[in-house]
């Protein structure tokens, strides 16, 4: 299959999409169509987004015949290696992937997800790629390099430099020495000489000749002397190798850029199984949002868009009616002379103005209706479309995307005006245009090239007004979420002093916005231009064609009428229908929600989730075989464990450890990529997993405190037969120090993200939350954190006794906490290292948790505790010197 000359423009979403965003990029100009709302959820699930060796994996399994290597820049820019995948660098150093499409010249076409298409030269293309360096075979290094594919690149390197002749003597040369240092040495020499007569320190020709001899002479010479990593010895700097001496003989250290060639579609594809997500975006049909749209509006019925349809025809007609009465009028007027004649013919006139009018006012107010009702029902089937949609949906999308998208619904009243109006223009055209046959029909060529001519130039045009109306549209939503991101780390931009980065970057975006606006206005420009041009030139020869044949006075005046106004209608219609592909973006933008898939349907004989408790007050846990992978890393591997009902159970480890990961798959954040998880003994997922979920009492720093009163945050998700008393909540969750504090007590309102509260006061809040729940299961993941060790004590023990009838399970870093619950799980690089009572654990000699638990008493004995610090007690807002025993304020040190 041909690829496109262009490459298919694909705009990424978010700052880390630029992979899936490139590799859709390459799939859709070989025609391959995917759907990149899942393809970016297997890159941010199944596989590493930010590999390329998965990304050339997936590419291959997905029907391309790539494969990545490494090559010098130079024979990147002389040969022709594309299209191909290419790691760059951005602006602060962070990399990035690229599609290079193909090179016209010294020119190249490069798709850039943040930016879009691009015509760049080499030096530009040199500037952003990657440099990568790795130890690789020699024996592969040196079949590459007497190839014919490199044969060919240095050929032209040397033709460069005007020693066309004397390079080919050194290839032979270099092909004559079976080891890889001829090639190397050559490389480095041709690539020193390039530099220097490219600043024009030597000539083209015989000196440049003379030097690149020279040089490699030089270069092997070191090679062979083992003097190579002396770099103050080389004639050839290090910098000018691509390829080196390694610390083995057998591989050689390789500097170059890496890229995912790709030769084209392959004949048959892999019989590796694929990823779900990856399946489901090879499967996912097209999006149709008009489609989507007559669906919706079909569910009011049929009769009324047909009475609206019938009062366009009706007023159609009419239209081409008043005309005819006009020139019946020149024809019969002066044949009127009793004054009531006259008046009857005007009278006839203004009645059906009159009726023109009913009919254009009935038709513009149902127009109105309608578009208030599809946006209605689109913005009540996105809200019902949110909840169910999967956590890893959102996980993998920016909450300012998904805010902009909601937002976005407004313009989606207008249209059905863009439809009526183009189906109005379509209908009075056509009926000029028969109008026009009727009157002379030998001009029936001469109309229908007008009619063609006026209208058809938007429609050929409609796919690259669509991708630069999408690439505005993407950068418009990238400004969204910069915005977004900006108000919500204000604080920490101010206090970090990154004013200057974020305006840089904004700067940026900015710009990027500004040339996708403005090519997308200036292609409109173009086609309304050639469509004027066009239109209006064959209206005026067709009637001068027509002034030709003498025709009736009365019939000239009506026939200018008519032809004159094929251009107008023809450019009203191309004005119309180059708004489409911007109302067609914002529809697929807010259709991708809407197609998204939902959570896995129920499973065989689970019980629906009513929102009520059952009688069992615990919850039976069972991981069998359970591996987790995501962004491309396997964070759970084997986990195989039985938590019984009612049991207590503390999660320690190293940051990292998997201990989030391993609470996330009972919430539902993670699904296991191979085992199965068991709640009650049925598997969590669909309608289990929601009944789950309802009988789970969460607590976590990420858990949002709103913008209400304190009442309404505590009550907030709390179920009927909870345990719905306040003042016992209050109580156990410490907050009767807060409540005398807020000024309106119950009723004052926290702010947003409770930033009316402390940090360990927010955490309160949380439990407190939880408290009012009555739950199976209980998830604590840090849930004291920021607050003082002799409170975390209290609340842990609290929430225990509060909870003592449901499977709890404690997430901590504070080892010394868990030495009163029953069992610790001890998690160590994702895998469960030991699993016991905290005594029988310290017992052993080669306990990890006995060595957490020592080295957390040393570091508060001898590093807390040591003379370095100097103790400060904040304490209802004074500071006093060293810490008092029992004292509950925070502690600092300083």
């Amino acid at each position: 299959m041909m690829r496109r000359f262009q490459a298919p423009e694909v705009i990424q979403t978010s700052a880390m999409d630029c992979g899936p965003a490139a590799l859709k990029s390459l799939l859709e100009g070989h025609g391959i169509n995917v759907s990149y709302g899942r393809l970016r959820e297997a890159c941010q699930t199944e596989v590493d987004g930010t590999s390329i060796d998965v990304l050339e994996d997936l590419a291959v399994r997905l029907g391309l015949d790539a494969t990545q290597t490494m090559l010098p820049f130079e024979h990147l820019a002389v040969g022709d290696p594309f299209p191909a995948l290419l790691v760059t660098k951005d602006p602060v150093g962070a990399l990035h992937f690229v599609v290079v499409w193909r090179r016209i010249g010294r020119r190249f076409q490069i798709m850039d997800p943040g930016r879009g298409r691009l015509w760049v030269d080499a030096a530009t293309l040199r500037q952003i790629t990657f440099k990568h360096g790795m130890p690789i075979p020699a024996s592969q290094w040196r079949a590459w390099a007497g190839g014919v594919e490199a044969h060919e690149a240095f050929a032209v390197r040397f033709a460069r430099i005007g020693a066309r002749k004397s390079g080919a003597g050194l290839l032979e040369r270099a092909r004559a020495d079976p080891s890889w240092r001829s090639f190397g040495a050559l490389d480095a020499a041709l690539r020193m000489t390039e530099s220097l007569v490219l600043e024009r320190a030597i000539e083209r020709g015989n000196a440049a000749s003379s030097l690149v001899e020279e040089l490699l002479d030089e270069a092997l010479r070191d090679l062979v002397s083992g003097h190579f990593d002396d770099s103050s010895e080389l004639i050839v700097p290090r910098s000018y190798w691509s390829a080196a001496p390694s610390a083995t003989p057998e591989h050689i250290m390789l500097s170059g850029a890496v890229l995912v060639r790709v030769f084209g579609v392959r004949p048959e594809k892999t019989d590796a199984p694929l990823p779900a997500e990856v399946t489901a975006a090879l499967r996912e049909r097209p999006p149709r949002p008009l489609r989507h749209l007559g669906s919706i509006l079909r569910q009011d019925g049929v009769l009324g868009p047909g009475l609206l349809l019938l009062s366009l025809v009706a007023a159609t007609l009419g239209g081409a009616l008043e005309a005819l009465l006009l020139r019946s009028s020149i024809d019969v007027g002066r044949h009127l002379g009793i004054p009531e004649q006259r008046l009857a013919g005007i009278g006839v006139l203004v009645a059906l103005l009159a009726i023109l009018l009913v009919l254009d006012v009935s038709f513009a107010g149902g127009v109105l209706r309608v578009g208030r009702r599809l946006e209605t029902r689109l913005r009540m089937a996105f809200l019902r479309k949110v909840p169910r949609l999967h956590d890893r949906y959102f996980q993998s999308r920016p909450a300012s995307d998904m805010a902009h998208r909601c937002h976005a619904i407004h313009p989606v009243r207008e249209l059905p005006q863009l439809g009526g109006r183009i189906v109005r223009n379509a209908m009075d055209l056509l009926v000029v245009a028969a109008g026009l046959v009727w009157i002379d029909a030998r001009s029936w060529p001469l109309v229908l090239l007008a009619v063609v001519v006026s209208t058809a130039g938007p429609w050929f045009a409609q796919r690259s007004v669509a991708e630069r109306d999408l690439r505005a549209r993407s950068f418009d939503g990238a400004l969204t979420r910069f915005y977004f991101d900006s108000l919500l780390g204000l604080v920490a931009l101010r206090a970090h002093g990154g004013e200057s980065t974020v305006r840089r970057q904004h700067g940026r975006v900015t710009v990027e916005w500004a040339r996708a606006s403005l090519s997308r206005i200036r292609a409109s420009t173009f086609i309304d231009a050639l469509q004027q041009i066009g239109g209006s030139s064959l209206a005026v020869f067709l009637v001068f064609a027509y002034l030709v044949h003498e025709p009736e006075p009365a019939a000239v005046l009506l026939f200018v009428y008519w032809a004159l106004n094929v251009p107008v209608l023809g450019q009203e219609i191309a004005r119309t229908a180059l708004l489409y592909p911007s109302m067609r973006n914002r529809l697929l933008r807010l259709m991708e929600p809407l197609d998204a898939v939902e959570e896995p349907a129920a499973n065989e004989g689970s019980q629906p989730a009513t929102g009520t408790h059952s009688d069992v007050a615990e919850a039976h846990i069972v991981f069998r075989e359970v591996s987790v992978r995501a962004a491309g890393h396997t964070i759970l591997k084997h986990l195989d464990l039985a938590i019984p009902k009612g049991a207590h159970v503390a999660i320690v480890g190293a940051s990292g450890a998997g201990k989030s990961s391993l609470v996330g798959l009972l919430l539902g954040w993670h699904r296991p990529a191979s085992g199965s998880v068991l709640v009650d003994g049925l598997p969590l997922r669909g309608d289990h997993l929601k009944q789950v979920r309802m009988q789970t009492a969460w607590v976590d720093a990420s858990v949002h405190i709103w913008n209400r009163s304190l009442l309404a945050n505590l009550e907030y998700g709390a179920v009927p037969n909870g345990d719905g008393r306040v003042d016992a909540v209050l109580e156990d969750a410490d907050l009767l120090g807060l409540l005398e504090r807020l000024p309106d007590g119950l009723q004052t309102e926290l702010g947003e993200g409770g930033a009316l509260v402390a940090g360990g006061e927010g955490q309160r809040v949380r439990l407190g939350r939880a408290m009012m729940r009555k739950p199976k299961l209980v998830v604590l993941d840090e849930a004291f954190r920021g607050l003082d060790r002799e409170c975390r004590h209290v609340l842990t023990a609290r929430a225990r006794e509060r909870w003592k009838s449901a499977t709890l399970l404690c997430v901590t870093h504070d080892v010394e906490e868990t030495r009163t619950f029953d069992r610790v799980i001890v998690l160590d690089g994702g895998r469960v290292c030991e699993d016991g009572n905290p005594a029988e654990l310290l017992a052993r000699d080669d306990s990890r948790y006995a060595s957490m638990l020592r080295a957390e008493a040393d570091v508060r004995r001898t590093l807390w505790n040591g003379d370095a610090w100097r103790k400060v007690t904040v304490r209802d807002g004074q500071l006093a010197e060293g810490m008092p025993v029992g004292a509950r304020g925070a502690e600092v040190r300083t």
